[in-house]
This record gives structure tokens, sequence and C-alpha cells, in this order.
């Protein structure tokens, strides 16, 4: 029996959650936050040494200081780029641990970055349903042998996920970087699972990456590489357009670009057509007459055709004012479409980005380059002195040199010693424009995949009346699930093709002959005394009445009384809503609605919690993180339990005395791994 069980602070658990490509870790438990520390879940070669691991890519370069001098062993240093995946060894592929060595290097690179004591720090560590029994026992062999730490807890990443959510029956759909893991869960317990990831001889990747590469094979041909792809699909104007089942794409893309609708609207503005005006003749120079009246007649509208006659000037005059009149025109018309363009413009601009065609996003990245540095200037001494004064008399009755023009060559600043370079990473931003394959990434294959795993990890569930929990309170986590609209096109998708409305269970009341008492909400189920059928656990042979066989087998079933986990072995494949409702449902208690063994009646997503503010604004794709503190709280800080709570409390983790006593293989009994 372990003497040290619920005897730490909860600043002192370490917590860490591997990932393939970033690793959630942190020091403490007692502020339920999201992670503190993000590392990169790769390894390097040693450059000197095969059986050693570095953290960050490791170079060999000269030494440019001016006291390394020769070709000897002191003219070479290492040098620790942080940026640089040159040769980076990915542990973890997949949700599966592909290079042990390697992994277990990175655990105890993260230990050894949080912590300062070997010898009190339990760890609270995040296993991948995908992790297999020699992988926890060779992890437990290497922490408690390296790390010399007091106790180790590995926790299904489901599990969790269930006590960072509190919901006791659910549905966890991870979308990871190369997988998707949907994990039932019923009351605590891992009942059901499914993985969509590349398997045996089979490259066929899920999860976020399948959406990356995606979007490069669609873009390639613009000048797309990889990066730019990731950041596209992490950007907002990349997403998941919502599922449309008359479309032939399943999606409603836009028909018009954001600069189409501006375009039209200046192309089809309204042509401004003036109403007729008469005018007065005028001068020569085209002003008034003498006296004033043929300005007072144009003022007035009057046209007098007299004094146009009488000048001389009538063809000029008419010439004149069809300019003018032009003139006023074309500005009108230029003024009004200026309007109607920059009404169109704003228009498009607030616009969503899915009723856009194209959109623009912010492209930033990483430019590595070697920058010249100046050397530190040597100390002056007496020699440098008197020639520096040599050179001001020799130099001082002449004129100042030119502006832009180089000194004289023994007026050359002290401090030309030759440069050296330092390596200068910059950010560089630029605005890249994209059409409509930033909603076409997201493959139908791909997201049909999720859904037939998930349909099938509940509907796998042996026990029917698990199911209706599990239905009624999916969650999506992983970052892969960060991606706009990709949740509700699958909760779409799978409503549209898996549910069956409730409505429709009146099939039981309009197929029942009738001679059979109508099943009611009562209970009151029991058939009449005309019914002249065989035994009720018996299908009948032939039908003469056209009633379904299977139907009539499990009304009759349900009449009984039979509970829903026996159906099948009356030979019904379907159950009635009162066997379940008497057994139980989700959410931990009875359920008050009736459901259909083969097909669910309610798909609904997982109401999160709301009273963790700085979750709530960074979002529950973590969630399993913050459950992770949450489970290690009560496996490690948890004190004065009874003793049916100590023994619980002892079984959720692997201490020191009981690994001496069991060896590795006593993380098999002490975890939570579901």
């Amino acid at each position: 029996m372990s003497s040290q069980t619920g005897k730490w602070r909860e600043e002192q658990v370490l917590v860490i959650c591997p990932g393939s490509q970033t690793t959630l870790a942190q020091l403490g438990c007692n502020e339920l936050t999201p992670p503190v520390h993000r590392f990169p879940t790769r390894m390097f070669k040693d450059p000197d040494s095969d059986d050693h691991w570095r953290p960050h890519h490791t170079y060999k370069r000269k030494k440019q200081s001016a006291a390394a001098g020769g070709d000897g062993e002191n003219a070479w240093e290492y040098v620790e780029d942080t940026d640089s995946v040159e040769g980076a060894v990915y542990p973890i592929q997949a949700g599966r641990i592909a290079h042990m060595d390697a992994f277990l290097a990175f655990l105890e690179h993260v230990h050894s970055q949080l912590t300062t004591t070997y010898h009190n720090t339990p760890i609270m560590l995040m296993a991948s349903p995908q992790w297999t029994r020699p992988d926890c026992e060779a992890i437990a062999r290497y922490i408690f042998e390296k790390t010399k730490t007091p106790a180790l807890c590995l926790i299904h990443s489901g599990i969790a996920t269930q006590y960072g959510l509190k919901w006791p029956n659910m549905t966890v759909v991870d979308v990871g970087f190369e997988k998707v893991d949907v994990t039932c869960i019923y009351d605590g317990r891992v009942v059901s699972h499914r993985d969509v990831g590349p398997h045996l001889h089979d490259d066929d990747v899920s999860g976020g990456e399948a959406f990356t590469r995606r979007l490069l094979q669609l873009l390639e041909k613009q000048g797309f590489d990889y990066d730019m792809a990731e950041q596209l699909k992490k950007s907002p104007i990349c997403e998941v357009l919502p599922y449309a089942s008359e479309k032939p794409e399943l999606m409603d893309l836009p028909a018009e670009t954001g600069a189409a609708p501006v375009a039209a609207a200046v192309a089809e503005a309204p042509k401004i057509v003036e109403p007729a005006r008469s005018y007065a003749p005028a001068g020569v120079d085209g002003e008034a007459g003498a006296n004033g009246e043929t300005k007072e007649a144009e003022e007035d509208g009057v046209l007098d055709v007299a004094n146009i006659v009488a000048s001389g000037q009538t063809r000029e005059f008419l010439a004149k004012k069809e300019r003018e009149k032009a003139e006023r025109a074309a500005k009108a018309r230029k003024g009004k479409d200026k309007e109607a363009a920059a009404d169109a413009a704003q228009r498009a601009a607030r616009l969503p980005n899915s009723k856009r065609e194209r959109n623009a996003f912010h492209y930033e990245e990483l430019v590595t380059e070697d920058v010249p540095v100046a050397a530190a200037p040597k100390e002056s001494t007496s020699t440098d002195v008197a020639m520096t004064e040599t050179a001001e008399g020799s130099t001082s009755g002449a004129a100042p040199a030119a502006e832009g023009q180089p000194l004289p060559s023994d007026a050359q600043p002290a401090d030309s010693a030759p440069t050296a370079t330092e390596r200068v990473t910059r950010r560089v931003r630029r605005d890249i424009e994209v059409g409509l394959e930033r909603f076409q990434f997201a493959d139908r294959k791909a997201v049909d995949r999720i859904v037939t795993a998930m349909y099938h990890a509940v509907q796998g569930i042996e026990d029917m009346y698990m199911r209706p929990g599990c239905w009624e309170n999916i969650v999506f986590v992983g970052n892969g699930a960060r991606i706009r609209g990709l949740r509700d096109n699958v909760m779409q998708t799978l409503q549209a093709r898996h549910l069956v409305s409730p409505s429709s269970a009146t099939m039981f009341t309009s197929e029942l002959p009738s001679h059979m008492g109508t099943p009611s909400g009562t209970g009151s189920q029991t058939p009449t005394s005309s019914f002249a059928g065989g035994p009720p656990h018996q299908l009948p042979t032939t039908t003469t009445s056209g009633v379904n066989p299977l139907l009539q087998a499990a009304t009759t079933a349900a009449s009984l009384g039979v509970p829903g986990g026996n159906a099948n072995a009356m030979g019904s494949h379907a159950a009635s809503g009162d066997a379940a409702a008497a057994v139980g449902g989700g959410g931990g208690a009875p359920t008050s609605h009736h459901f259909h063994s083969q097909t669910p009646t309610h798909i609904r997503l997982a109401p999160l919690p709301s009273y963790l503010t700085e979750w709530s604004k960074h979002g529950f794709e973590e969630a399993m993180f913050l459950g992770a503190q949450v489970a290690a709280r009560l496996a490690f800080c948890i004190h004065n339990l009874d003793a049916q709570g100590l023994e619980a409390q002892r079984l959720m983790s692997l201490s020191r005395v009981d690994y001496n006593e069991l060896g590795p293989k006593g993380i098999r009994l002490h975890s939570m791994l579901g």
C-alpha cells in the first residue's frame, strides 16, 4: 500500500498532454487555466552520438572571433537553431508512438524544463487511445527510473475530456493532426472506440493534415507551398460550408465574388437623363447681351429666338450650350457612378465570407538571413593616438569632404575591423487572394470518414440503452476541430443520413394489428385476449396480416416488460422506449423519450461549461488538458477520504511503492486508461 497518496500540493503536480505536433504542459493544477507551455513534439539526433537526443537542431560552424585561429578543435562551435526542423524526428504519428527512444527523451526534456526537483513532482500524463500496453509499461519504467517521480497517472484522452466537461455520458470526437479518435463514454467508462487515420499499409491520413494536403493540391498551381496552405487553413476565410443535400457538391458555393458585385453595380448603374432645358442668347463671349435682357431670359428659362438670330452667333451659341449640357450630364453620371460603386463596394464588404467567391488572407512567413555585425572597436593605444593627431594635422588645412564622398585613405575610421555575421529571423507579411478553393478543401471523403466512424462507434455499443446518452452529448476537441464550420457540417451530415425523427415512432402503432392493445406511455401495453398468435418470444413463420415480424416481435417483447438489453436474445433487433426508460439512458438519469436501437432519434452537441471564463475565451478544443488538471487534483491532492475513497484514489495512479512491488505492469491496474 502506498503511504504517499494524496500528500502533494496542487502546485507540485506536472501535467503533460502529448500530441503529434504540440505537447501541452504545465507545472501545477491549482489554477484551471489554458496550458502555459507548448513544446513542439520533436527531437533531433545528437551530431556526436546516435544514442543521445537534442531538443533543437544543432549544427557545427567555425568560430568567427579573431581569437580562434587555425583548424583546431577550438575553432569550431555548436549552434542551436530553435526554428529549424531539419532532421527532426516526430515520435508520435497519428496518435501512435512511432519512435519510443525519441519520445522518452522528449518526456525527459519536458520534465527537466519545468521542474527543479526529481523526487517530489508527481506526473499526470495523458495517453492516446492508440498507445498499447507495452508502450505504457515502457513509459512507466522510464519515468520511474529516470525522473525519480513519486507517482505517475496515465489518463485516457477521452476520459480526460470527460473530466473537463463533466458529462457522465458523451461521445468525444478528437480531430488531431493525422487522425480522428471517436470515443464513447458511459458512466465514466470507455464503452466503444473508433479511429480514422493511416493504418498498416495505409497512407490515407485524416484529421487536420488531410485538409491541409487537399488545400495544397488545389492551390499548388498558384504557387502555394505547405506552409501557405497550413496558414490558409487556420485563417478565418477558410471554412467548411453547411451541408446541402440538394446541391451536387453537397454545399452551397457562392456564385459571385466580392469584386463582381462592384463591377456589376458600376456597369449597370442607371443612366441619368436630364430634362430638356431652354437657353437664352449670349454675347460673343457667352455673357448676357445689352441691358442684361438675354441673361434674364436665360435665367427664366425663356429662349429669345429673335435675339439669337440678330446676334449672328446662332451656331456658336447653340454649340457652346450643347457642350455645357454634355459636360454637366457627364459630371452628373460620373458622380452617380462613383456613389453606386461606393455603395456596391460597401455592400460587398459587408457580405460574409461564405457569400464571396474570392477573399484575401494575411500570410506571414519567417525569413532567416545572416546580417553582418560590426566587431567591437579595439582599445586605442598611444601609437594610434599619435597617428590620429598626425592625420588631423595633415588634413586641417584641406577643405572638408563633400557629403557622400569617401574619406581620404589616411582618415579611415579606426573600427574598420572585419565584421561578423549574426543569424536574424524576421517576419514578413503579405496578402494573398484565394477563390473557391478555401471552401472546396473540405473533401467529402474526409468528412464522410468522420461521420461513418462516429456512427459505427455509437451503434457498436453492445448495451443499447447506453446509445442515447452518447448520441445526445457529442463534443469535438483537438486543434483540428478549430476549422470553421467543420463540426456543424459533420453534425448536419449525421442528422441528414442517420437521424430518425421522434415523430416517426408512430410506425409502432400504425402497423400494429387491430387485435393488439395500442402501446401507451402509461405502461399499459397488455395485448387483448383476442390475440391468438404463438408464444410472444417466437417469430411467426408466415404473416397473413402484412405486419413486419421484427416490428411485431419487438412490440410483443415490450408488452411483456422485457428490458432492452435482452431484446436481441429474443430474436428482435429493436427495443421499445419503455425498456430504455426502465434501465436508464443518457446524462446519468433515465431517459424520458423513446428510442430505436438501430437508428438514433436525437443527435445533439453537448453543452459546454460557461463558468470558466478563460476557457470560454480560449475555446474547449483543448478540454483534455482541463480534464487532466481536474483528474490530477483528484488523484494526487485530495485528503481526508474514507476507506473506499482512498482505495479508489490509490487505483488512479501508480506510486513508487506500488511500482517497486508490481513493476511496470502495475500501470495496467493503477491508471485511468478507461
